[in-house]
């Protein structure tokens, strides 16, 4: 069957096991599996494949082997996710993908909704990720621009009072702290807000930017050491600055720029940029509930 290259490597427990879960419990599909070794190419949904490799395997490919597998299987750029780590995996319908896993007996589902952003499953595994299939909500320009606007006030009331100490506490030891959490999430904004100046000024213009990794960035940038009070007071005034251009100019929620494989409006990137915000928001109080600080 033809693939376009995996997104995401998962380290397995038992290889085995794990392929009988994920097929059985979840619904994937078994693509490949190598004739001898601990690895095995599934997908999860139509352009979403996932490599899967054992943890201390009994019987080890070949190194050369292993690694003809993950070139030909990966994709140059994919992530390769932590135990405790969320994966997300966006679907048309989260309901109807609650519903076919209740039918298989699935344990332990949870969801979540964000009104005007994103409908949430949460399904744990045997290797001890979390799959969230999102469903992204419709929302009205009037509601795009309140959910943004508020985003100022939420991240000052979820970090205040906390001292540097507490700042860098983490719900768990290797899991990022409410600094690293702060931080990413300004940064994801100072990158998407360079494509919402040009859809503003030039709106339907092709726009190409670099990817962007958040580990490299978290590493290369510090986050787990840097102050963050002067980036919250920019993430504020970024806020404010787009909020009144959007104010300001005719028709600006529904400008758009031409990415390589789709047209994103300013009311998508605006709507987007809350919603991330609002995640790692969320992610802050959890530490801060867990913690008692």
């Amino acid at each position: 069957m033809e693939h376009s290259g995996a997104r995401l490597l998962l380290q397995v427990d038992d290889l085995q096991a794990s392929i009988a879960f994920y097929t059985k419990q979840l619904g994937w599909e078994l693509l490949e599996r190598a004739a001898s070794g601990p690895v095995a190419l599934l997908r999860i949904i139509i352009d979403y494949d996932v490599v899967l490799i054992q943890r201390n395997p009994s019987t080890q490919l070949v190194p050369k082997e292993l690694e003809a597998h993950l070139s030909r299987w990966l994709q140059p750029k994919y992530s390769s996710p932590k135990a405790g780590d969320l994966i997300y995996v966006g679907v048309s319908s989260v309901n109807a993908v609650e519903q076919n896993l209740q039918a298989k007996d699935c344990k332990g589902l949870r969801k979540e909704e964000n009104p005007g952003h994103l409908h949430k499953l949460f399904v744990p595994d045997i290797d001890g990720y979390t799959f969230v299939y999102w469903e992204e909500l419709t929302a009205t320009n009037a509601e795009i621009i309140e959910m943004y606007a508020a985003g100022a006030d939420e991240l000052e009331s979820a970090i205040a009072g906390l001292t540097e100490n507490q700042l860098s506490l983490a719900q768990v030891p290797g899991k990022w702290s409410i600094r690293e959490q702060v931080l990413h999430l300004i940064d994801l904004e100072l990158v998407t807000i360079h494509k919402v100046k040009f859809a503003l000024a030039e709106p339907g213009r092709a726009y190409q930017g670099n990817g962007f990794s958040q580990d490299d960035w978290s590493v290369g940038l510090d986050y787990h050491n840097r102050p963050i009070h002067a980036e919250v007071q920019l993430f504020r005034a970024l806020r404010q600055h787009i909020l009144g251009l959007c104010g300001h100019l005719p028709d600006a929620l529904e400008r758009t720029v031409i990415t390589k494989d789709r047209e994103e409006s300013v009311a998508k990137l605006l709507k987007m940029m809350a919603g991330h915000a609002k995640h790692h928001i969320r992610a802050v109080q959890l530490i801060r509930e867990q913690r008692g600080c």
